[in-house]
Order: structure tokens, then C-alpha cells, then sequence
């Protein structure tokens, strides 16, 4: 029950948040503000995840012989 009620309130976090930033005067859509709120932040926690897991893999994948190398850059 705590689990789903947490879980509730960073959803309704996230979405109440991305509607802040939309700067509409409007009242809120819900459902179009847990749309922007995925749009926006889901890429952004999918690369950082990806980037972790790289790195974590980096001794194995030197020691196979290979080498990787990644660069963040600003868009």
C-alpha cells in the first residue's frame, strides 16, 4: 500500500512539474501533462542508464580487447 501511494505522489510530482514548466494558465490535463512529463524525462533517464551500465562493463570489454570511448556533449 506505501509502495503505490509513494509511487502516486511521484507521478503526480513529475507530471505537476512538467505542467509548471509548460507555463499555460489554463487548468492542468492531467493526462497530457504525464504525456509531456514522459516525453521529456524518460529519454534523458534512459540514456543515463545505458551510460552507467556502460561504464560498469568497461573493464570486461577491455579486457575482450576493445576499446570504448563516449563524450557528452550540449544540445
Amino acid at each position: 500500500m506505501y509502495r503505490w501511494l509513494i509511487l502516486s505522489l511521484i507521478a503526480y510530482l513529475l507530471a505537476h512539474w512538467t505542467y509548471l514548466l509548460t507555463q499555460r494558465s489554463d487548468l492542468p490535463d492531467w493526462g497530457e501533462a504525464a504525456q509531456t512529463a514522459v516525453e521529456c524525462l524518460f529519454p534523458q533517464i534512459l540514456v543515463s542508464l545505458f551510460l552507467l551500465e556502460l561504464q560498469r562493463l568497461i573493464p570486461l570489454i577491455r579486457s575482450l580487447g576493445f576499446d570504448i570511448y563516449f563524450y557528452r556533449c550540449k544540445i
